[in-house]
């Protein structure tokens, strides 16, 4: 493991509480840079779940996109459900071997 990034990242989705149909989509990605540059995508699922996911070594961070419910109104009926996006999370400079978050508190209104 190289300083600065886990090797194991365990991610918890939330909203288990909610019926399948009523709960976000989320798309994960592994940023390569400071500059935001995305590498492979590593979760592209319903909320939910709890995941874990080896970091790859070229990974500093990750990016989360979370699309609305299937029971949510709010869509663009050209382009379809736009996607939010979370801020880039970086790895600590002296991050342990593994790394456990809890998505929603990773959203602007949960902070």
């Amino acid at each position: 493991m190289s300083a600065g990034r886990p090797e194991t990242l365990r991610l918890d989705w939330g909203e288990t509480e909610k019926a399948p149909a009523d709960r976000r989509r989320w798309l994960g990605a592994w940023l390569v840079s400071r500059e935001g540059e995305e590498g492979d995508y590593f979760y592209d699922g319903p909320g939910g779940q709890q995941t874990t996911h080896r970091v790859p070594p070229e990974a500093i961070g990750f990016r989360l996109r979370w699309y609305p419910s299937e029971n949510e109104v709010s869509v663009n009926l050209e382009l379809g459900p736009m996607a939010s996006v979370v801020d880039d999370y970086f790895f600590a400079e002296q991050a342990g071997p593994e790394l456990t978050l809890a998505v929603l508190e990773l959203l602007p209104e949960q902070r």
